[in-house]
């Protein structure tokens, strides 16, 4: 079985002990906490916050959600193994699996090494295809994998990052990285007239000018034989239209580039662009309430909502959070503790989720528990088998997880 190095969740488990303590610990005072009901995401996890008569409870599971038109879905990442008896050849591709009715749907996948699977199988027509759960070749003739970071998302907008490496018996090594945003509303790559506001006359204007100055801040530094070496490594670049990331610039939606490269070395890595402002497109009104205002010294979180506010303060390591409720008299009851950072909040108090997506999100609370230090991630014959997703934050320490998805037929 070719496996990505699983990351046990241990720690997950701690923390969900700690969790526990925590709302024992959480007794209300006078007057009792408000009544809440919402699942925030922090770190690489969701964690399903509720309060009713004067009892807070929280439950944590190694989930990657998005809420798209109303509909929950689990997002991850399942490797696509074409390897032969002498190469091995593994692309990734991104799902979204609808809660209520079960089903994937591939949203995003890998071209490279299935074309570089397809190329060898010409080359190599005496060579076999082997099974996902074969050993691997210790010293194949080929060797390319993918790897695909989930790095930001922001309503029906999933932003990722396409890394290849590449080792041939008959050529030299190269690799190379990309970034896109998927459309999860209609499971495709997201064009920038789909994410941006009004006219894109000045962003494409804004595009041009940030290309020319990066490259000319990148000629002009070093001694005339690195500028030599400067320009032939520049040569490997290029802007793709679609290229880009979302983020966010002092609360609002930007678009982030980067010139993506192709060849030995740095030339296979990203070369980066100031974001560009995009405006407030219509999707923004319902994406914004889902997201935090941060203090000024970045050590703190605060969500708004009706009656109440959720707070996340950060300690000093920027690993761990602690998630507080706020009345409306500024009082605070602690919730317990979840991972840094603190992303967003899925609100289902107002307006109020149906019962089919209650029941759903409880049934995959309830499945996470088979998410174990075991999980890997494999090759799955054309289904769902062991997903990996990889989430990649902007701010705060880097979290991965891999976890497990039922077989599903």
């Amino acid at each position: 079985m070719r496996i990505s190095s699983p990351r046990s969740i241990l720690p997950f488990a701690a923390l969900a002990l700690g969790l526990g303590a925590a709302c024992r610990d959480a007794a209300p005072a006078a007057g009792g906490p408000p009544a809440v009901d919402f699942v925030i995401a922090a770190g690489d996890s969701s964690y399903w916050v509720t309060s009713d008569r004067g009892s807070i409870r929280m439950r944590g599971a190694p989930l990657e959600l998005a809420r798209v038109d109303g509909r929950f879905y689990e997002l991850y990442v399942e490797d696509d193994d074409r390897s032969f008896e002498d190469a091995v050849l593994v692309g990734q591709r991104v799902y979204r699996r609808d809660l209520v009715s079960g089903d994937s749907l591939l949203v995003y996948e890998d071209t490279i090494v299935p074309h570089l699977a397809q190329l060898y199988a010409r080359l190599h027509p005496d060579d076999s295809r082997v099974d996902p759960d074969d050993d691997t070749n210790d010293d194949p003739l080929w060797r390319a994998t993918a790897t695909v970071d989930l790095t930001g998302l922001h309503g029906p907008f999933l932003s990722y990052g396409l890394h290849v490496d590449v080792e041939r018996d008959d050529a030299s090594p190269w690799h190379t990285s990309r970034r896109g945003v998927i459309d999860l509303s209609a499971g495709r790559p997201a064009s920038l007239a789909r994410v941006a506001a009004g006219d894109l006359a000045p962003i494409r204007k804004r595009r041009t000018l940030a290309v020319a100055a990066t490259l000319d801040s990148v000629r002009s530094g070093g001694d005339r034989i690195d500028r030599a070496r400067t320009a032939a490594l520049l040569s490997s670049y290029h802007l793709e239209p679609d290229g880009f990331s979302l983020t966010l610039v002092d609360g609002e939606p930007a678009v982030s580039y980067a010139l993506a490269g192709t060849g030995a070395g740095e030339a296979g890595h990203l070369l980066e662009l100031p974001p560009i402002r995009i405006g407030e497109p219509s999707w923004w009104a319902e994406v914004a309430p889902t997201l935090p205002i941060g203090s000024a010294d970045g050590h703190r979180d605060v969500w708004r909502h009706g009656r109440y506010d959720v707070v996340v303060r950060y300690d000093s390591s920027a690993e761990v959070a602690r998630l507080f409720l706020r009345d409306s008299t500024s009082q605070e009851w602690l919730v317990g503790h979840v991972p840094a950072p603190a992303l967003r909040i899925f609100w289902l108090d107002r307006p109020k989720a149906d019962s089919a997506s209650r029941r759903a999100l409880a049934r995959a609370f309830d499945e996470s528990a088979l998410y174990d230090e075991t999980a890997r991630t494999a090759s799955g014959r054309g289904r769902p088998a062991h997903p990996v997703v990889r989430l990649v934050h902007d701010r705060g320490p880097h979290h991965r997880r891999t976890s497990p998805l039922r077989h599903r037929a």
